[in-house]
């Protein structure tokens, strides 16, 4: 009920009850009405932001797949390989560009498509072969899922490859294709044949190695076993000269070995020093004239007048070098034949004075082929030739070394069966001059003849003496030299140089005629390869006043012209070399020896026997030192072995050294020792040592040294 000027509206119970119902029945379904809104704004949102989604995931992929597709495209065209991909009927569906190493082909899409078949028909490339294609076609009529692949390798003219054949399935299982990947191994296989032969050629090297220290070996052993068994002075002085003369090959090998390592090593040095190059080569000569005798071979020497006097460089491996060419020559040419020897001076590209050395031969020769590997380490020419002629094959090859450093180049020119040149060229500088040769005479004093059978030999005296003014008349033979004799009645010869061993009238025979039919004064000097000792008593009785070896050198010449000249005027000879025999005599001298091993000691004291000296000896360092404290005015040189028991030669110098006793830093200590490279010798000498003697002992050298230091 309602009160007021309003009327008055009756409303039952039931009414009511009914309108509050209704009232909350509209209130739930705004509810509804509102939540049922609010998830569909909901689920249009959620449905909006999955298609944001999808569209950025699309986004994604197709980046991914393009990123992928540049990858398989730089692939494709920057691989090294040369890739084929086969189809499962073998037509070419995808490879790389590098394909275009194996096929004359510059567009790779031109095959795309093409069978197998009609590739290798189309092109015909060498890498695929018979075999090749048969294991492609093979392994695509195998269908097994299981993967394997099968390895073949092809070689064509220029290259070889390592080929894998396999084949690719899909995700199923199916069997989709053959891929046919190529790899260049040409270098790999290359190295690998160069270290084989490199291989062989050092097992080879180590069996010729054996030979040629085991044949000295046996040598020595064999004539030491004879001699000792036999009675007769005779034969025992003959197994002396043989076990001598296998050493010393021994020596040398064992010297190529040591250089070669050296040079392996890249430990190789030289030592530098003013040395006079003709008598260097006069020393060489010496060294191989016997074997040159041997094979009645004849050697001749060609010297560039203008070659300085004394040079700079180092004497002894240049005197190895010639040795090494001088050897081979005589080694590799038939008795009777000729090997010159030629010098040049020059002068390089950048104006650094240069010496030029050929040593031409009329032996066997040497092909192209074998040439290639003359200065290689550890071969020769050719197999046979170590067995055939011996040697270690090192000598070219330590040849090829030292002139490198001295800033040269080594060479050969040679045809088979005509003889070789080697050559080789070295920088040097100028040493202090001497005194020049000078002829002591004047040219009307003097008529000279040579007589010898090789027309080198002529031409060589005809060069040597025009070079000096000096007339000098040549004949081929004794009968010749008669006749010139005979018609030089006005001027008549009074100097003879005639070699011992010609045909026909020999130099003896001739010698006896020219005594018979000129003057009293006339002197004959004989030449030859031959030792003097050999033929001197036969000499002597024919007439021949004086002897020179063969080969022939411009200064001895002179040097005994200039001699004859005085004998002629019957004036003193004050340059000729007397046979003075020279007697050492040490007795007031007393010298320690410091060596560990006894027959070392026994070999010292038998070579010094003769001089009177007196030797104490210490067999290892700490005892050397004490000798020297103890006794320090008693000794008047040491000679110091380096490797010896408790302490070493070089503590032992350093100890004597410090030592505070008279004379302990002025003694005059030697080095006696094996150990003979440049380092060596420096390490002994910064020990405090004096000089240095090489093992083993050269008795020479042994007494120059006293005669240094006593």
């Amino acid at each position: 009920m309602l009160s007021g000027d309003s009327e008055y509206i009756s409303v039952s119970k039931e009414e009511y009850g009914e309108l509050l119902q209704r009232l909350k029945a509209t209130e739930t379904e705004k509810n509804k009405l509102a939540r049922e809104l609010k998830t569909m704004v909901k689920r249009n949102a959620i449905i909006q932001m999955n298609i944001e989604t999808q569209t950025g995931l699309n986004a994604i992929i197709t980046r991914e797949k393009e990123r992928q597709e540049t990858y398989v495209r730089l692939l494709l065209k920057w691989c090294p390989d040369p890739v084929f991909i086969f189809g499962e009927n073998m037509e070419f569906l995808l490879g790389t560009d590098s394909i275009a190493n194996v096929i004359d082909i510059e567009d790779i899409s031109l095959l795309y498509g093409r069978l197998l078949d009609n590739i290798v028909e189309r092109y015909h490339p060498s890498v695929f072969t018979e075999e090749l294609i048969a294991l492609i076609k093979n392994t695509a009529d195998d269908h097994s899922e299981i993967t394997s692949y099968a390895r073949l390798d092809v070689s064509t003219e220029s290259s070889t490859y390592e080929i894998n054949v396999l084949p690719f399935h899909g995700n199923s299982g199916e069997f989709t294709g053959v891929l046919v990947l190529m790899h260049d191994i040409t270098e790999i296989t290359h190295s690998k044949e160069i270290a084989e032969r490199a291989s062989m050629a050092k097992g080879e090297f180590l069996s010729r190695m054996s030979h040629e220290m085991r044949t000295p070996m046996n040598a020595i052993i064999g004539m030491t076993s004879i001699a000792k068994r036999s009675d007769d002075w005779a034969k025992k002085e003959y197994c002396l000269e043989k076990i001598e003369s296998a050493s010393t090959h021994l020596l040398g090998v064992i010297n190529d070995i040591l250089d070669m390592s050296k040079i392996e090593a890249n430990k190789f040095e030289l030592s530098y020093e003013a040395f006079m190059f003709e008598r260097m080569l006069i020393n060489v000569v010496n060294v191989i004239n016997f074997r040159v005798e041997e094979k009645c071979q004849t050697l001749i020497i060609n010297l560039d007048d203008t070659i300085p006097e004394a040079i700079i460089g180092d004497e002894l491996r240049v005197a190895q070098v010639l040795t090494n060419l001088l050897t081979n020559a005589v080694k590799f040419t038939p008795e009777r034949g000729v090997i010159t020897l030629t010098t040049k001076n020059l002068r390089a590209a950048d104006g650094k004075p240069t010496l030029q050395i050929d040593i031409a031969d009329t032996g066997i020769g040497i092909s192209q082929e074998q040439q290639s590997r003359l200065f290689v380490s550890f071969e020769q020419a050719d197999g046979g030739t170590a067995r055939k002629y011996g040697g270690t094959g090192l000598g070219l090859a330590i040849s090829k070394r030292i002139v490198e450093l001295m800033g040269g180049s080594i060479w050969i020119e040679s045809e088979l069966g005509r003889g070789s040149k080697f050559s080789f060229t070295i920088t040097y500088e100028r040493g202090e001059l001497k005194q020049q040769q000078r002829l002591n005479l004047f040219r009307d004093d003097i008529h000279i003849l040579a007589v010898d059978d090789a027309q080198e030999t002529r031409v060589y005296f005809t060069e040597v003496m025009s070079a000096r003014a000096l007339p000098c008349d040549v004949a081929a033979d004794g009968f010749e030299a008669l006749e010139m004799i005979i018609k030089s009645s006005a001027k008549p010869y009074n100097i003879f140089f005639i070699d011992w061993d010609m045909p026909g009238m020999d130099g003896i025979e001739l010698t006896r005629k020219i005594k018979e039919i000129t003057m009293e004064n006339a002197i004959i000097i004989m030449i030859s390869a031959t030792q003097w000792s050999e033929i001197e008593k036969e000499a002597l009785e024919a007439g021949v006043d004086r002897f020179i070896s063969k080969p022939l050198f411009p200064s001895i010449l002179i040097d005994n012209i200039n001699e004859c000249v005085n004998i002629l005027r019957n004036e003193p000879d004050r340059d000729a070399d007397s046979d003075i025999t020279v007697v050492r005599d040490f007795y007031s001298n007393t010298i320690l020896v410091a060596e560990d091993i006894e027959i070392n000691r026994e070999i010292i004291a038998a070579t010094l026997e003769e001089t009177c000296i007196t030797i104490d000896f210490a067999e290892n360092g700490a005892e050397a030192v004490a000798m020297i404290r103890d006794c320090p005015e008693r000794y008047d040189l040491v000679f110091m072995d380096i490797q010896m028991p408790e302490m070493d030669g070089y503590e032992a110098t350093r100890r004597i050294r410090s030592l505070d006793v008279e004379r302990a830093d002025s003694i005059p200590i030697i080095a006696m020792t094996a150990n003979v490279f440049r380092e060596d010798i420096e390490q002994c000498l910064a020990a405090g040592m004096n000089n240095h003697l090489g093992k083993p002992i050269d008795t020479d050298e042994m007494f120059k040294i006293l005669d240094i230091y006593l």
